[in-house]
C-alpha cells in the first residue's frame, strides 16, 4: 500500500471508502492497495490453481498495530480480508529488522523450503537480503502488478519448486 506506515501523520483507527482498495486514516489521509494486489489475493484465494497455496506477509514496519489493522480491513471478497487469506494472521509478520528475519520466521512456522517460497517487494536491499536464502524474488516498485505478478510466476516455475 502507499503511503507507507511511517509517512502517514495519523493513523488507526482506519476508515473503509467506496473503493474497497482505499482506507483513511483517523486524520484523513488515504491508503491505497498498489498495482493488482486485491485482485492477486482474489485469485490466490479463490482459484483452484492456488489451492495448496499459502499466504505470507513478510512487512518491516514502523507501527504495525496499523498494518495489522489495515491487513484485516481489506476485504478481498465476500468479507474475507487479507488477514484471513494470510491464515488468520498466523502468517503476518510485521516488525522492524531485516526480512530475512520475517522469512526464517515464516519457515520455521510452514516448514516450507525457501526454495518454494516466491516474494514480492519494492525495496532492492529487500530483495537482495531474501534472495540470499534462496527464495525466488521480484522487484515491485509500482506495486504487485499484473506484469510482475507473471513474472514472479514464471520466474518461480523456472526454479522447479
Amino acid at each position: 500500500w502507499y503511503p507507507e506506515m511511517y509517512m502517514l501523520r495519523s493513523g488507526s483507527p482506519f476508515a473503509a471508502t467506496d473503493d474497497p482498495r482505499v482506507r483513511v486514516s483517523s486524520g484523513g489521509e488515504r491508503v491505497r492497495l498498489l498495482g493488482a494486489v486485491r485482485e492477486i489475493w482474489q485469485e490466490l484465494h479463490g482459484s483452484a490453481r492456488f489451492a495448496e497455496t499459502r499466504v505470507a506477509v513478510a512487512s518491516r514496519c514502523d507501527v504495525p498495530p496499523w498494518a495489522r489493522e489495515l491487513l484485516q480491513s481489506y476485504a478481498i471478497e465476500d468479507g474475507t480480508t487479507m488477514w484471513d487469506v494470510a491464515e488468520s494472521g498466523n502468517l503476518v509478520e510485521i516488525y522492524k529488522g531485516s526480512k530475512k528475519t520475517h522469512f526464517r520466521a515464516l519457515h520455521d512456522k510452514t516448514a516450507i523450503p525457501y526454495e518454494s517460497m516466491l516474494f514480492f517487494d519494492d525495496d532492492p536491499s529487500n530483495i537482495y537480503d531474501v534472495a540470499s536464502l534462496g527464495v525466488t524474488c521480484v522487484l515491485t516498485p509500482d506495486g504487485v502488478t499484473r506484469e510482475k505478478w507473471e513474472q514472479g510466476l514464471s520466474e518461480f516455475a523456472a526454479t522447479g519448486s
